[in-house]
Parts: C-alpha cells; sequence; structure tokens
C-alpha cells in the first residue's frame, strides 16, 4: 500500500500547477506597535490568485530593502488564504526587525512620490494539503505614503 501512496501523491503534486500570483501593490499600512528595533504592521496586501484552489500561506521570511538599504527582516505573523480565481485586498500582520538607525529613513521614504521596496526570502504556502517553500527575490515601486503610519486604522 505504502508503494502506491507515494506515486500517488507525486502524480497528485504535479498535477496542481500553480501560477504566478500577482502583487499589485499595498493599500494601506497600519502601525500596531513600535519599539526601538522592531515593528507590527498590518499591511493591506492586493493580491490576485488567478488558480482554480485556495492557496494557504503558513509562513514566510524576507529581508526588506528600500532604495537598497536594508530596513530589517520580517516576518509574516499568521496564515493567510488566498481566496481562489480572485483579487483581493488582504490584512497581513507583519513583524519587522529592524536595523540599527533605520526608522529615521522612513521619513526620508515617506516624502519620495515611489520607493523601490525590494524582498528578498521565502515563503511557505500549501494546496490541499501539499506544502512548499518557495524562494522570492521580488522588488517593486510602490508610493512613498506607503511608510507613512497610520495609527487609528486604516
Amino acid at each position: 500500500k505504502i508503494i502506491f501512496i507515494f506515486p500517488l501523491i507525486f502524480l497528485l503534486s504535479s498535477c496542481f500547477e500553480v501560477e504566478e500570483l500577482d502583487f499589485n501593490g499595498i493599500d494601506w499600512v497600519k502601525l500596531e506597535k513600535m519599539e526601538k528595533k522592531s515593528l507590527d504592521l498590518t499591511l493591506g496586501v492586493k493580491v490576485s490568485n488567478p488558480n482554480g484552489f485556495t492557496i494557504k500561506v503558513k509562513s514566510s521570511n524576507f529581508e526588506v530593502y528600500a532604495d537598497d538599504i536594508l530596513l530589517g527582516r520580517a516576518k509574516v505573523e499568521k496564515k493567510i488564504k488566498l481566496i481562489k480565481k480572485k483579487e483581493d485586498t488582504y490584512a497581513v500582520p507583519v513583524h519587522i526587525d529592524l536595523e540599527d538607525g533605520v526608522l529615521l529613513k522612513f521619513i526620508k521614504f515617506a516624502l519620495k512620490d515611489k520607493v523601490k521596496v525590494h524582498l528578498k526570502g521565502y515563503v511557505k504556502g500549501s494546496v490541499m494539503g501539499i506544502s512548499k517553500k518557495i524562494d522570492v527575490d521580488e522588488t517593486k515601486e510602490i508610493e512613498g505614503k506607503n511608510f507613512k503610519f497610520d495609527f487609528n486604522g486604516k
């Protein structure tokens, strides 16, 4: 029986060709907690899942750069379900361990029209119980206003 199960799992997992998710920006940023060396944020991340199945994002770890300056290391604080065949804005809680002196640079970025944000790390997700770790090395330009913190909500 075990000999039969492994090829079946391999066959099923190869049947799920996962189309790339589209990251379509950050709609809002809410500062939850700020300390000397860390930030807890909730990001309104707009993502489109073109696949015919929901994808669960289980964990992630990234180095976060803004205009080639290392801001720190970030991780998503809870599991996120990306609904099938849908573009939506997801509330994503993120914890960032900051590099020394970087908090003051947020003011500089907030005053710019566009800021180049680079994420390097991994995302671990699952589809129908089958997990996969995907390396991420993405750069996007976002509006500088995303570096302004909203202390009262969205």
